[in-house]
C-alpha cells in the first residue's frame, strides 16, 4: 500500500505542475482571459486534491508504519 500512496503523491504533484504550466501558456495567448482562468481554476482543484492525498498519506504512514 505504501508504494501505491507514493505513486499517488507523485501523480498529484505532476498534475499540479502540469496544470500550472498549461495555465501559464494559456495566459500568453492573445485571447488569454477565459482559458487562463479555467486552467488556473483547475490548478486550484488539483492542489486541493493533492493536499488531501498528502494528508491521507501522512495519516496512513503514521498509523500503519
Amino acid at each position: 500500500m505504501d508504494i501505491f500512496i507514493d505513486i499517488l503523491i507523485g501523480l498529484s504533484l505532476f498534475t499540479v505542475v502540469a496544470s500550472f504550466f498549461v495555465g501559464m501558456l494559456a495566459f500568453t495567448q492573445n485571447d488569454a482571459g477565459d482559458r487562463s482562468t479555467v486552467w488556473m481554476a483547475w490548478r486550484v482543484r488539483t492542489q486541493v486534491i493533492s493536499i488531501g492525498i498528502l494528508m491521507f498519506s501522512v495519516w496512513w504512514k503514521s498509523t500503519h508504519g
